[in-house]
Protein backbone atom coordinates (compact mmCIF):
# COMPACT_ATOMS: atom_id res chain seq x y z
CA UNK A 1 0.00 0.00 0.00
CA UNK A 2 1.18 3.40 -0.76
CA UNK A 3 0.93 6.60 1.71
CA UNK A 4 1.83 10.32 1.21
CA UNK A 5 2.62 11.76 4.79
CA UNK A 6 3.80 15.60 5.61
CA UNK A 7 7.08 16.10 5.98
CA UNK A 8 7.81 19.95 6.96
CA UNK A 9 6.07 21.86 4.53
CA UNK A 10 6.40 19.20 2.01
CA UNK A 11 5.73 15.40 1.50
CA UNK A 12 7.07 11.70 1.87
CA UNK A 13 6.02 9.40 -0.06
CA UNK A 14 6.63 5.09 0.99
CA UNK A 15 5.05 1.92 0.64
CA UNK A 16 4.31 -0.62 3.05
CA UNK A 17 3.85 -4.49 1.58
CA UNK A 18 0.59 -5.50 1.97
CA UNK A 19 1.28 -8.57 3.81
CA UNK A 20 2.94 -6.61 6.24
CA UNK A 21 0.56 -3.73 6.85
CA UNK A 22 -1.43 -3.76 10.32
CA UNK A 23 -3.09 -0.41 10.08
CA UNK A 24 -3.13 2.99 10.54
CA UNK A 25 -3.78 4.72 13.97
CA UNK A 26 -6.33 7.46 13.25
CA UNK A 27 -8.30 9.69 16.16
CA UNK A 28 -11.92 8.68 16.70
CA UNK A 29 -14.65 10.36 14.47
CA UNK A 30 -15.34 13.68 15.83
CA UNK A 31 -17.95 16.10 13.78
CA UNK A 32 -16.35 19.58 14.07
CA UNK A 33 -17.85 22.39 15.52
CA UNK A 34 -20.49 23.61 12.60
CA UNK A 35 -19.63 27.61 14.08
CA UNK A 36 -16.23 28.44 16.14
CA UNK A 37 -17.45 31.50 17.33
CA UNK A 38 -21.05 30.42 18.28
CA UNK A 39 -19.16 27.78 20.41
CA UNK A 40 -16.85 30.37 22.00
CA UNK A 41 -19.59 32.65 22.98
CA UNK A 42 -21.54 29.76 24.57
CA UNK A 43 -19.00 28.46 26.44
CA UNK A 44 -18.42 31.77 27.76
CA UNK A 45 -21.98 31.83 28.92
CA UNK A 46 -22.29 28.84 30.25
CA UNK A 47 -19.05 27.77 31.70
CA UNK A 48 -18.00 24.69 33.75
CA UNK A 49 -17.84 25.11 37.33
CA UNK A 50 -17.77 29.29 37.13
CA UNK A 51 -19.45 32.02 36.42
CA UNK A 52 -19.98 33.23 33.12
CA UNK A 53 -17.21 35.36 32.29
CA UNK A 54 -19.77 38.63 31.32
CA UNK A 55 -19.93 38.21 35.58
CA UNK A 56 -16.46 38.03 36.77
CA UNK A 57 -14.77 40.99 34.80
CA UNK A 58 -16.10 44.35 35.45
CA UNK A 59 -15.28 47.80 33.75
CA UNK A 60 -12.15 49.17 35.09
CA UNK A 61 -10.57 45.47 35.60
CA UNK A 62 -7.40 45.28 34.17
CA UNK A 63 -7.16 41.73 32.52
CA UNK A 64 -4.47 39.37 30.93
CA UNK A 65 -5.03 36.84 28.51
CA UNK A 66 -1.92 34.18 28.21
CA UNK A 67 -1.48 32.97 25.13
CA UNK A 68 -0.09 30.14 23.27
CA UNK A 69 3.25 30.73 21.43
CA UNK A 70 4.91 30.14 17.95
CA UNK A 71 5.59 26.65 18.80
CA UNK A 72 1.77 26.30 19.29
CA UNK A 73 0.49 27.61 15.74
CA UNK A 74 -1.20 24.88 15.12
CA UNK A 75 -3.63 26.02 18.01
CA UNK A 76 -4.76 28.96 15.33
CA UNK A 77 -5.22 31.49 18.52
CA UNK A 78 -5.13 34.09 15.37
CA UNK A 79 -9.16 32.68 14.47
CA UNK A 80 -10.27 32.62 18.40
CA UNK A 81 -8.16 35.51 20.34
CA UNK A 82 -9.88 38.20 18.49
CA UNK A 83 -13.65 36.94 19.66
CA UNK A 84 -12.44 36.69 22.51
CA UNK A 85 -11.43 40.08 23.26
CA UNK A 86 -14.50 41.32 21.75
CA UNK A 87 -16.37 39.13 24.24
CA UNK A 88 -14.30 41.44 27.07
CA UNK A 89 -15.13 44.18 25.12
CA UNK A 90 -18.53 43.11 25.20
CA UNK A 91 -18.27 42.49 29.31
CA UNK A 92 -16.78 46.18 29.98
CA UNK A 93 -13.19 45.50 29.16
CA UNK A 94 -11.86 48.28 26.93
CA UNK A 95 -9.07 47.38 24.56
CA UNK A 96 -6.43 49.96 26.67
CA UNK A 97 -7.10 47.60 29.66
CA UNK A 98 -6.47 44.00 28.10
CA UNK A 99 -3.08 42.68 27.71
CA UNK A 100 -1.72 39.71 25.82
CA UNK A 101 0.94 37.61 27.05
CA UNK A 102 2.42 35.24 24.43
CA UNK A 103 3.55 32.04 26.75
CA UNK A 104 6.40 31.34 24.98
CA UNK A 105 7.95 29.29 28.09
CA UNK A 106 11.64 28.46 27.35
CA UNK A 107 11.41 29.35 24.04
CA UNK A 108 12.70 32.16 21.89
CA UNK A 109 10.92 35.25 21.69
CA UNK A 110 8.84 34.77 18.07
CA UNK A 111 9.78 37.07 15.47
CA UNK A 112 7.30 39.47 13.96
CA UNK A 113 5.91 37.64 11.44
CA UNK A 114 5.13 34.52 14.13
CA UNK A 115 3.68 37.40 16.19
CA UNK A 116 0.85 38.14 13.61
CA UNK A 117 0.52 34.48 12.68
CA UNK A 118 -0.36 33.98 16.78
CA UNK A 119 -2.47 37.02 17.03
CA UNK A 120 -3.59 37.72 13.98
CA UNK A 121 -3.01 40.71 11.74
CA UNK A 122 -7.00 42.76 12.95
CA UNK A 123 -5.64 42.52 16.99
CA UNK A 124 -6.73 46.08 17.67
CA UNK A 125 -3.48 48.59 18.41
CA UNK A 126 -4.47 49.52 21.80
CA UNK A 127 -4.34 45.76 23.43
CA UNK A 128 -0.98 45.76 24.68
CA UNK A 129 0.96 42.57 23.74
CA UNK A 130 4.07 41.06 25.99
CA UNK A 131 6.66 38.33 24.80
CA UNK A 132 7.02 36.62 27.83
CA UNK A 133 11.18 36.07 28.45
CA UNK A 134 11.95 33.44 31.10
CA UNK A 135 15.39 34.39 31.72
CA UNK A 136 14.29 38.04 32.32
CA UNK A 137 14.01 38.95 36.00
CA UNK A 138 12.75 42.14 35.97
CA UNK A 139 9.65 40.40 33.77
CA UNK A 140 9.09 37.88 36.48
CA UNK A 141 7.53 37.79 40.29
CA UNK A 142 8.15 35.57 42.79
CA UNK A 143 4.75 33.94 44.75
CA UNK A 144 6.06 31.84 47.00
CA UNK A 145 6.63 27.32 46.62
CA UNK A 146 4.57 24.94 45.78
CA UNK A 147 4.12 22.16 48.53
CA UNK A 148 6.83 19.91 46.15
CA UNK A 149 8.77 22.77 46.47
CA UNK A 150 9.04 24.52 43.47
CA UNK A 151 9.97 28.19 43.52
CA UNK A 152 7.18 30.17 41.48
CA UNK A 153 8.33 32.66 39.31
CA UNK A 154 6.00 34.05 37.00
CA UNK A 155 4.95 37.08 34.31
CA UNK A 156 4.93 40.47 36.37
CA UNK A 157 2.08 41.45 33.70
CA UNK A 158 -0.10 38.13 34.85
CA UNK A 159 0.68 39.15 38.94
CA UNK A 160 -0.27 42.77 38.07
CA UNK A 161 -3.74 41.94 36.40
CA UNK A 162 -7.03 42.01 38.22
CA UNK A 163 -8.09 38.85 36.09
CA UNK A 164 -5.79 36.34 34.56
CA UNK A 165 -7.61 34.13 31.55
CA UNK A 166 -5.53 30.95 30.52
CA UNK A 167 -5.95 29.95 26.80
CA UNK A 168 -4.49 27.03 24.88
CA UNK A 169 -5.39 23.25 23.80
CA UNK A 170 -6.04 20.16 25.08
CA UNK A 171 -3.90 17.81 24.01
CA UNK A 172 -2.12 14.29 24.91
CA UNK A 173 1.43 15.83 26.38
CA UNK A 174 4.75 13.70 26.74
CA UNK A 175 5.31 14.02 30.17
CA UNK A 176 2.68 16.58 32.18
CA UNK A 177 -0.52 14.19 30.84
CA UNK A 178 -2.22 16.42 28.80
CA UNK A 179 -1.48 19.64 27.77
CA UNK A 180 -3.49 22.83 28.00
CA UNK A 181 -5.26 24.26 31.53
CA UNK A 182 -2.23 24.97 33.80
CA UNK A 183 0.18 25.06 31.14
CA UNK A 184 -0.33 28.41 30.44
CA UNK A 185 1.35 29.55 33.58
CA UNK A 186 3.63 26.02 34.19
CA UNK A 187 5.83 26.68 31.73
CA UNK A 188 4.19 29.17 29.74
CA UNK A 189 4.37 32.53 32.04
CA UNK A 190 6.98 31.03 34.40
CA UNK A 191 10.97 31.84 35.07
CA UNK A 192 13.57 29.08 34.01
CA UNK A 193 14.33 28.37 37.73
CA UNK A 194 10.97 27.30 38.23
CA UNK A 195 10.21 25.30 34.91
CA UNK A 196 13.06 23.73 34.99
CA UNK A 197 12.23 22.75 39.22
CA UNK A 198 8.60 21.63 38.02
CA UNK A 199 10.33 19.49 34.60
CA UNK A 200 13.00 17.71 37.34
CA UNK A 201 10.10 16.38 38.71
CA UNK A 202 9.84 13.94 35.62
CA UNK A 203 13.05 11.65 36.70
CA UNK A 204 12.50 8.07 39.02
CA UNK A 205 12.52 8.74 42.31
CA UNK A 206 15.30 6.18 42.25
CA UNK A 207 18.87 7.70 40.20
CA UNK A 208 19.54 5.51 37.37
CA UNK A 209 15.46 4.73 36.97
CA UNK A 210 14.97 6.37 33.62
CA UNK A 211 11.45 8.81 34.11
CA UNK A 212 8.82 8.53 36.60
CA UNK A 213 6.17 5.82 35.86
CA UNK A 214 3.10 8.14 36.08
CA UNK A 215 4.78 11.51 33.39
CA UNK A 216 3.59 9.63 30.69
CA UNK A 217 0.88 11.03 28.01
CA UNK A 218 -2.95 10.64 29.21
CA UNK A 219 -2.08 10.60 32.74
CA UNK A 220 -3.07 13.32 35.58
CA UNK A 221 -3.75 11.46 38.97
CA UNK A 222 -0.44 10.99 40.72
CA UNK A 223 1.74 12.53 37.85
CA UNK A 224 4.23 14.95 39.70
CA UNK A 225 4.58 16.83 37.04
CA UNK A 226 1.07 17.84 36.23
CA UNK A 227 0.44 18.20 39.77
CA UNK A 228 2.60 20.58 40.18
CA UNK A 229 2.04 22.42 37.48
CA UNK A 230 -1.72 23.02 39.15
CA UNK A 231 -0.34 23.73 42.52
CA UNK A 232 2.17 26.50 40.41
CA UNK A 233 -0.73 28.08 38.43
CA UNK A 234 -3.18 28.02 41.69
CA UNK A 235 -0.89 30.49 43.37
CA UNK A 236 -1.62 32.97 40.30
CA UNK A 237 -4.90 32.22 40.64
CA UNK A 238 -6.02 33.04 36.79
CA UNK A 239 -10.05 33.25 37.53
CA UNK A 240 -11.08 31.31 34.12
CA UNK A 241 -9.09 29.24 31.50
CA UNK A 242 -10.68 28.55 27.53
CA UNK A 243 -9.09 25.31 26.01
CA UNK A 244 -9.74 24.13 22.95
CA UNK A 245 -9.83 20.83 21.04
CA UNK A 246 -8.91 19.89 17.77
CA UNK A 247 -8.89 17.70 15.36
CA UNK A 248 -5.36 15.74 13.34
CA UNK A 249 -6.99 18.37 10.16
CA UNK A 250 -6.83 21.77 12.54
CA UNK A 251 -10.42 21.41 12.53
CA UNK A 252 -12.09 22.68 15.96
CA UNK A 253 -13.96 19.55 18.16
CA UNK A 254 -14.96 21.53 21.31
CA UNK A 255 -14.47 24.81 23.59
CA UNK A 256 -14.28 24.42 27.55
CA UNK A 257 -14.23 27.60 29.25
CA UNK A 258 -14.81 27.88 33.20
CA UNK A 259 -12.86 26.94 36.11
CA UNK A 260 -8.58 26.07 36.30
CA UNK A 261 -8.87 22.13 36.74
CA UNK A 262 -12.28 21.43 35.98
CA UNK A 263 -12.74 23.11 32.48
CA UNK A 264 -9.33 21.42 31.67
CA UNK A 265 -10.27 18.03 32.95
CA UNK A 266 -13.52 18.27 31.36
CA UNK A 267 -11.40 18.69 28.12
CA UNK A 268 -9.11 15.95 28.97
CA UNK A 269 -11.94 13.72 28.93
CA UNK A 270 -12.97 14.93 25.47
CA UNK A 271 -10.06 14.23 24.19
CA UNK A 272 -9.22 11.29 25.85
CA UNK A 273 -12.23 9.63 24.30
CA UNK A 274 -11.80 11.39 20.59
CA UNK A 275 -8.01 9.61 20.24
CA UNK A 276 -8.24 7.20 22.16
CA UNK A 277 -7.74 4.46 19.70
CA UNK A 278 -7.87 0.72 19.64
CA UNK A 279 -5.10 -1.10 18.05
CA UNK A 280 -5.82 -4.45 16.52
CA UNK A 281 -2.30 -5.54 17.63
CA UNK A 282 1.22 -3.84 18.93
CA UNK A 283 3.47 -3.46 15.87
CA UNK A 284 6.65 -4.91 15.31
CA UNK A 285 7.25 -1.91 13.71
CA UNK A 286 5.71 1.52 14.36
CA UNK A 287 6.49 4.53 12.26
CA UNK A 288 5.16 7.77 14.25
CA UNK A 289 4.93 11.25 12.68
CA UNK A 290 3.27 14.57 14.30
CA UNK A 291 1.79 15.41 10.57
CA UNK A 292 4.22 18.17 9.44
CA UNK A 293 5.08 21.75 9.86
CA UNK A 294 4.75 23.53 12.35
CA UNK A 295 4.70 20.48 14.38
CA UNK A 296 7.82 18.88 13.22
CA UNK A 297 10.69 22.03 12.86
CA UNK A 298 12.68 21.04 15.92
CA UNK A 299 14.12 18.02 17.18
CA UNK A 300 12.29 19.21 20.31
CA UNK A 301 8.91 18.69 18.25
CA UNK A 302 9.95 16.06 16.15
CA UNK A 303 10.16 13.85 19.66
CA UNK A 304 6.86 14.86 20.94
CA UNK A 305 5.23 11.76 20.07
CA UNK A 306 7.32 9.31 20.67
CA UNK A 307 4.81 7.88 24.25
CA UNK A 308 2.21 7.50 22.47
CA UNK A 309 4.02 5.67 19.64
CA UNK A 310 5.79 3.44 21.83
CA UNK A 311 2.85 2.18 23.44
CA UNK A 312 1.77 0.78 19.98
CA UNK A 313 4.73 -1.11 20.00
CA UNK A 314 5.49 -4.21 21.10
CA UNK A 315 6.61 -4.97 24.55
CA UNK A 316 9.06 -7.02 24.19
CA UNK A 317 12.13 -4.35 23.55
CA UNK A 318 12.55 -5.83 19.88
CA UNK A 319 10.43 -4.08 18.21
CA UNK A 320 11.75 -0.96 16.06
CA UNK A 321 10.47 2.57 15.92
CA UNK A 322 10.37 5.28 13.30
CA UNK A 323 10.30 8.98 14.27
CA UNK A 324 9.51 11.43 11.18
CA UNK A 325 10.14 14.77 11.65
CA UNK A 326 11.78 17.00 9.18
CA UNK A 327 13.71 19.15 11.88
CA UNK A 328 13.88 22.03 9.38
CA UNK A 329 15.00 24.27 12.75
CA UNK A 330 17.47 21.78 13.75
CA UNK A 331 17.87 20.89 16.83
CA UNK A 332 16.60 23.41 18.60
CA UNK A 333 18.71 26.31 20.56
CA UNK A 334 22.44 26.08 20.78
CA UNK A 335 22.28 23.79 24.08
CA UNK A 336 20.79 20.88 22.48
CA UNK A 337 24.33 20.81 20.99
CA UNK A 338 25.88 19.85 24.24
CA UNK A 339 23.58 17.27 25.63
CA UNK A 340 24.42 14.79 22.20
CA UNK A 341 27.54 15.08 23.51
CA UNK A 342 27.35 14.25 26.69
CA UNK A 343 27.32 10.30 25.99
CA UNK A 344 23.88 8.06 26.55
CA UNK A 345 21.29 7.63 28.38
CA UNK A 346 23.05 6.42 31.50
CA UNK A 347 25.59 9.12 31.31
CA UNK A 348 22.64 11.98 30.12
CA UNK A 349 20.50 11.26 33.22
CA UNK A 350 23.77 11.65 35.82
CA UNK A 351 24.30 15.24 34.40
CA UNK A 352 20.62 15.74 34.04
CA UNK A 353 20.51 14.93 37.94
CA UNK A 354 23.27 17.24 38.84
CA UNK A 355 22.05 20.21 36.21
CA UNK A 356 18.67 19.87 34.82
CA UNK A 357 17.80 21.65 31.52
CA UNK A 358 14.71 21.01 29.47
CA UNK A 359 16.89 20.65 26.69
CA UNK A 360 18.72 17.93 28.07
CA UNK A 361 16.04 16.30 29.27
CA UNK A 362 14.43 16.24 25.59
CA UNK A 363 17.48 14.58 24.14
CA UNK A 364 17.56 12.03 27.90
CA UNK A 365 14.25 10.88 26.61
CA UNK A 366 15.43 10.19 23.05
CA UNK A 367 18.37 8.25 24.60
CA UNK A 368 15.75 6.61 26.67
CA UNK A 369 14.22 4.75 23.58
CA UNK A 370 17.01 2.33 22.79
CA UNK A 371 15.69 0.62 26.08
CA UNK A 372 12.63 -0.19 25.13
CA UNK A 373 13.10 -1.00 21.26
CA UNK A 374 15.80 -2.86 19.39
CA UNK A 375 16.03 -0.09 16.97
CA UNK A 376 14.73 3.98 17.31
CA UNK A 377 15.31 5.62 14.16
CA UNK A 378 14.74 9.43 12.89
CA UNK A 379 13.53 10.56 9.74
CA UNK A 380 14.77 13.93 9.28
CA UNK A 381 17.40 16.67 7.44
CA UNK A 382 19.24 16.41 10.67
CA UNK A 383 23.14 16.11 10.67
CA UNK A 384 23.25 11.92 11.04
CA UNK A 385 26.47 12.17 12.36
CA UNK A 386 25.18 14.32 15.41
CA UNK A 387 21.66 11.79 15.38
CA UNK A 388 23.81 8.67 15.59
CA UNK A 389 25.81 10.22 18.91
CA UNK A 390 22.38 9.19 21.27
CA UNK A 391 21.80 5.66 19.25
CA UNK A 392 19.20 6.75 16.91
CA UNK A 393 19.51 5.34 13.45
CA UNK A 394 19.37 8.48 11.08
CA UNK A 395 17.27 7.98 7.79
CA UNK A 396 16.75 10.79 5.02
CA UNK A 397 13.15 8.99 3.63
CA UNK A 398 10.53 6.68 5.07
CA UNK A 399 10.87 4.68 2.53
CA UNK A 400 15.06 4.19 3.40
CA UNK A 401 13.61 3.45 7.20
CA UNK A 402 11.59 1.09 6.03
CA UNK A 403 12.95 -1.42 4.03
CA UNK A 404 16.37 -1.61 6.96
CA UNK A 405 13.08 -2.10 9.73
CA UNK A 406 11.84 -5.21 7.42
CA UNK A 407 15.11 -6.73 6.96
CA UNK A 408 15.60 -6.27 11.03
CA UNK A 409 12.39 -7.72 11.34
CA UNK A 410 11.36 -9.63 8.61
CA UNK A 411 7.76 -10.33 7.85
CA UNK A 412 7.40 -7.72 10.92
CA UNK A 413 3.87 -5.95 11.02
CA UNK A 414 4.06 -2.35 10.43
CA UNK A 415 1.71 0.07 12.28
CA UNK A 416 1.67 3.84 11.24
CA UNK A 417 0.42 6.68 13.68
CA UNK A 418 -0.03 9.58 11.08
CA UNK A 419 -0.37 11.95 13.97
CA UNK A 420 0.76 10.38 16.78
CA UNK A 421 0.88 13.08 19.25
CA UNK A 422 -2.98 13.31 18.84
CA UNK A 423 -3.77 9.20 19.31
CA UNK A 424 -4.02 7.56 22.21
CA UNK A 425 -3.25 4.29 21.06
CA UNK A 426 -4.61 1.24 23.09
CA UNK A 427 -4.78 -2.59 22.75
CA UNK A 428 -6.97 -5.16 24.30
CA UNK A 429 -5.01 -8.11 23.23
Amino acid sequence: MEFTWGFGRGEQRFEVPDGLYLGTVEGVAVEPLPDLEEALEKALADPIASPPLAELVRPGDKVALACPDAHRLWVQSRRWLPMLLRALNRAGIPDRDLTVIVANGTHGTPSYEQMLAITGESLPPRVRVVSHDARDPSMLRYLGKTPSGTPVWVNRHAVEADHVILTGAVVPHAFAGFGGGRKAVLPGMSGLATILANHERVLSETPGGGTHPMARPGVLAGNPVHEDMLDAARMLGPRFIVNFALGEDGSFLGVFAGDLAEAHARGCEFVSEAFRVEIPARGDVVVASRGGYPMDHTFYQAFQSNANARAAMREDGEGVLIMVGECSDGLGPYEFNRWFEVGGAEEIEAELRRDFTVAGFVVFRAALLHRQAKKVMLVSRLDPEVVSRIGIIPHASIEEALREAVDTIPGGKVLLMPHASQTIPYCAC
